[in-house]
Order: C-alpha cells, then structure tokens, then sequence
C-alpha cells in the first residue's frame, strides 16, 4: 500500500508465509472486508481431523486474520479506545440511545478494527504481529493473540482465543477479489502489492530450484589413482 514502510511490508510477507506453514491454504495479503476494512494477512483453510485449532476429531474449517503493526502509534490508533465504558459507548456517556441501530456492515469509527472484528466476527482467530517490544502482552485487545517477528522467525507469544461464529465463504471471497484484482488491474495498487512480490518470490525460488541438477561424481576404477 502507498505510504507505508519497508517494516510492515516485511511483516506482512512473514505473515503469509506464517498461514501457509500453519497449515492456511487461501491466503491473501491486504484483503478489504467489510465492516473491518483492510486486513493486513487473511488465511483460510479445511483442517483435518485432531489437527485444527480446537483438536477436535473432525474436519472443520478456520479463517484467521493478522494484523501488522509496524510502530506502537499504529496499534493504538486501532484500538479506538475513546474513553467509554462500554465498546460502542462514545466518550463514556451514559443514558443516551442511538438514534438508529446501525447495519451489520456499518462499521463504527469509535469501535477501533480490534474491536470491531470481535463485535461483528468474520475470522475464528485473530492475531497482532509486531517486532520485539512494540506490543505487550497486558495491551493486547479481549481474544486477540500476539505474534512476534525475531531473528528466528515468527514465534507465538499469546495464543488466540477461538471464535465460534466465521463467515469463511465471505472471506474466501474476497481473498479470491483480492488475488484477481492484482494479477489483472494494472494501477500503482496493484502493481506494488505484498501478494505480487511473493508470487515472484516464489517463481524465482522454483525456477532456482529446477537449475539444480546432481552433478554424478563416478568412482575411479580399481587399480587407478586420481591424479
């Protein structure tokens, strides 16, 4: 995406790649989902029997979204914390009805995208990957687990709490409109998205791999000495 910085670009590579390895097999970066907006790392997946998240001995789908928050600004600018006391209640203002119940798919501003993921669910998991130090374990949102990026990869730090009510169909949707809108749209977007850059990774990774041929070092016959 335009503006942002060379950190949360890598954050979201490692955050794919962290799906995939998880087990994830519909798996797009930078996914708009309405009434959550842009999520950074979105995956899907059909999990076997004993190994999904809940272990359960059956087969049963789980989305799960991942945020990146390259700087500690960014993730409270996400939390959408507005000094009420209850998620939705503006400046802790007690006694005052809407005027109307919003839609579904209106998204409310004072909620914050955390908050608002867990309000109006799509994923079963949710996660917040950062580096070392931004994101403390005290400051995480209600069910959101905390992933972060060291020197040996992408570790878990606090495992996310498991979500009943997904819409994985919505979600793969749209990781599919995502997918398609930058092999085919030919925009600055597109042109610079996290998911082109990894599918080229990807090709020259293979195209490496298939240079690769053994090189057969025969025995010398017996009786000969090499030279």
């Amino acid at each position: 995406m335009p503006g942002e910085t060379d950190l949360h670009r890598t954050l979201k590579k490692e955050a794919c790649r962290w799906l995939y390895r998880m087990g994830y097999t519909c798996i797009a970066a930078e996914v708009r989902l309405r009434p959550v907006g842009i999520i950074d790392a979105v995956g899907t997946g059909l999990f076997r029997p004993y190994h999904n998240y809940l272990a359960l001995g059956r087969q049963m789908p789980q989305a799960c979204f991942i945020e990146c928050k390259a700087s500690r600004g960014d993730f409270l600018r996400d939390l959408g914390d507005d000094g009420g006391l209850f998620p939705g209640q503006a400046g802790g203002r007690l006694g005052l009805r809407p005027r109307r119940r919003p839609r579904f798919w209106a998204r409310r501003e004072d909620l914050g995208k955390f908050r608002t993921c867990i309000l109006q669910p799509l994923a079963n998991l949710h996660y917040i990957l950062a580096p070392a130090g931004i994101v403390q374990k005290k400051d995480l949102p209600p069910r959101w687990g905390l992933l972060v990026l060291g020197d040996g990869g992408v570790n878990v730090v606090v495992r996310a709490e498991w979500q009943e009510a997904a819409r994985v169909e919505y979600i793969e949707s749209a990781i599919a409109r995502t997918l398609t809108g930058d092999i085919y749209r030919a925009d600055s977007r597109a042109m610079d998205s996290i998911n082109r850059e990894i599918f080229a990774q990807q090709q020259t990774l293979a195209t490496r791999i298939r240079g690769l041929r053994p090189h057969i070092v025969l025995a010398p016959p017996d009786g000969c000495r090499p030279l």
